[in-house]
Formats: structure tokens, C-alpha cells, sequence
């Protein structure tokens, strides 16, 4: 009887150890990094609706975002498009080892942004940065229908570029001092980005439509836009 009670009290324990040593993977992108903390927040999805997101019909005590906190530690395996915590930014793609059992929990936008201590927390055994393809990135920059978004990459320092937003009926205007530089490594070679000039980019609800490096060319096809419009 006691060697029966002995193996029974070891298949537990090989079970529980199982269990306790299983690791979840997880998807999504990096909201957050807090390099003082070795921590990152992470951003899976919501579950609002296109119309409710397009159109921010939400409440901001309203629990809709799955989102949590990562640990880090020297032992975690950091790897794909980077290879150290240094390196993670916001907007990377990533997919994470975490250790033991992974509960679904939605928290606020509050929570997301300026709560984050109230997030759950787990451990991660592994991250890995996944690269974008092209088309995951255009998707990103598309706007609402009868809308257009600018995008300003490798903009110049003392430039201002507010007379453009005037000029076109923008959802989104997005300038960047860099040439593809943060989050997507790989976006000057996706989006084939100017070398050594400003690029600039327009979008519809459908993807690029204009692409160039010359500010009067852009404003010639924002006044090309402007005269379709009128005429509609």
C-alpha cells in the first residue's frame, strides 16, 4: 500500500512540475518599454467593433483592451529582429514565451496608458520581434474613407509642415524626424524611403497613393485631390 501511496505522490508531483514549467505563446505589439524596470507592455487587441474604433465610440471606464506588463530578466531570450531589451520599441511586432498559465484580461485605455502598474504581469522566458510585411505596415497607414493620412519621414528640423494639413482633408499627419527609423525596422526598405531627402507619403482608405522626395510635387497632387473633390 505504501508503495502505491509513494508512486501515486510522484505522478503528482511529475504532473504539477509539468504544469508549473509549461510556457503560453502570445502575440501582439509593444505599447510600452520601461528600461529602468526591464519591462515592457504589450498590446493584443481589443474588442470594439471598425465602426466603434473609426469612430472612438467607446467609454473610458469600459474594459475592451487585452493588454499586459512583461518582466524581463538576464536569462530571458530576446531574439528576431533585435537581440537586447535596449532595442525593443514601441510598434514592434512580437511574440512571447510566458511562463505558466495565461488568463485573458481586459483593462481600460486609462489603464493602458497611465496605469500601467495595474496591469497584469507575467515572466517571459522568451521574445521574439517579428518583422512586418508590407502590407501589415500600408494597412496601418490607411485612414477613413473620403479621408487622406500624410506621412513625413526624414522630416527636416526646423521645418514646419502645418500648411499641408491645411491645405488637404487629413484624418492622420504623421512626421518623422528619422528615415524609417523605431518601431519597424524594417520600414525604409518596405516603404523604398528617400536616401538622403525628405519622403512624403499619402494614403486613402485603400492604401499609397502618392509617393515623393519634392514638397511642390506633393502640393501639385494635394491641389490635383482638392479640384476632384470640388467637382464631385
Amino acid at each position: 500500500m505504501k508503495f502505491y501511496a509513494s508512486l501515486f505522490m510522484v505522478i503528482i508531483f511529475l504532473i504539477t512540475g509539468c504544469t508549473y514549467n509549461e510556457t503560453v505563446t502570445i502575440k501582439g505589439k509593444i505599447n510600452d518599454v520601461n528600461k529602468k524596470e526591464n519591462t515592457f507592455v504589450v498590446y493584443v487587441g481589443d474588442n470594439l467593433t471598425e465602426k466603434q474604433r473609426q469612430r472612438m465610440e467607446y467609454d473610458e471606464d469600459d474594459k475592451f483592451i487585452e493588454a499586459f506588463s512583461v518582466e524581463t530578466t538576464n536569462d530571458t531570450v530576446i531574439k528576431g529582429e533585435v537581440n537586447s531589451f535596449n532595442e525593443l520599441r514601441m510598434g514592434q511586432k512580437v511574440s512571447i514565451e510566458l511562463k505558466g498559465h495565461y488568463d485573458k484580461d481586459l483593462v481600460t485605455i486609462d489603464t493602458l496608458f497611465e496605469q500601467q502598474e495595474n496591469l497584469p504581469t507575467y515572466q517571459a522566458d522568451g521574445v521574439t520581434i517579428v518583422p512586418y510585411t508590407k502590407k501589415e505596415l500600408v494597412d496601418e497607414m490607411t485612414v477613413d474613407k473620403g479621408y487622406y493620412g500624410l506621412y513625413i519621414y526624414n522630416a527636416k528640423e526646423d521645418k514646419s509642415y502645418s500648411n499641408l494639413n491645411d491645405q488637404l482633408q487629413l484624418k492622420r499627419m504623421v512626421i518623422s524626424r528619422s528615415n524609417g527609423e523605431g518601431g519597424v525596422k524594417n520600414m525604409k526598405e518596405l516603404l523604398d524611403l528617400y536616401n538622403d531627402s525628405t519622403t512624403f507619403i499619402i494614403t486613402d482608405d485603400k492604401g499609397i497613393v502618392y509617393k515623393t522626395d519634392k514638397e511642390k510635387e506633393l502640393i501639385e497632387f494635394i491641389n490635383k485631390l482638392n479640384s476632384k473633390k470640388a467637382t464631385k
